[in-house]
């Protein structure tokens, strides 16, 4: 390990050839290289040291092939989120959407069968309060 000093602030770098002339250096851990003339370069000093170990040093959990652990004990889901919606009795239309309903649940479609839910939820089983000239509402 060097420090490159042209310009004041050091550059800590893995010296990684020589070619007589210069020397090349790539950042620790990995990442660009550069050349530097042999003036140019000193020993890390201790704090520079400890943070070229910093940078070098794997860190655990993040390592290839590291097992991933999970929160004991297993979760456990029910095999449906959400009972099926009652119809109201009488109702042609919510004993319909109910039908479609329990289809959507059967291929596990639960966004679907919750939208047949709101529907069902959503459907007027009332007369309207106001209606329009001639009873219509």
């Amino acid at each position: 390990m060097a420090a490159d000093t042209p310009e004041g602030r050091p550059r800590l770098g893995k010296v990684t050839a020589w070619d007589g002339e210069l020397v090349h250096l790539q950042q620790p851990g990995g990442g660009t290289a550069w050349t530097a003339a042999p003036a140019e370069l000193r020993r890390p000093t201790h704090e520079e040291r400890s943070l070229i170990r910093v940078l070098t040093t794997p860190v655990p959990g993040a390592a290839r092939g590291a097992r991933q652990t999970y929160p004991e004990p297993p979760i456990t889901l029910p095999e449906h989120p959400v009972p099926p919606a009652v119809p109201t009795p009488g109702c042609a239309t919510c004993e319909l959407v109910a039908v479609w309903e329990r289809n959507s649940l059967l291929r596990h479609d639960y966004s679907k069968a919750a939208d047949f839910r709101v529907e069902m939820r959503n459907h007027p089983h009332t007369e309207p309060k106001l209606t329009l000239p001639g009873g219509r509402p």
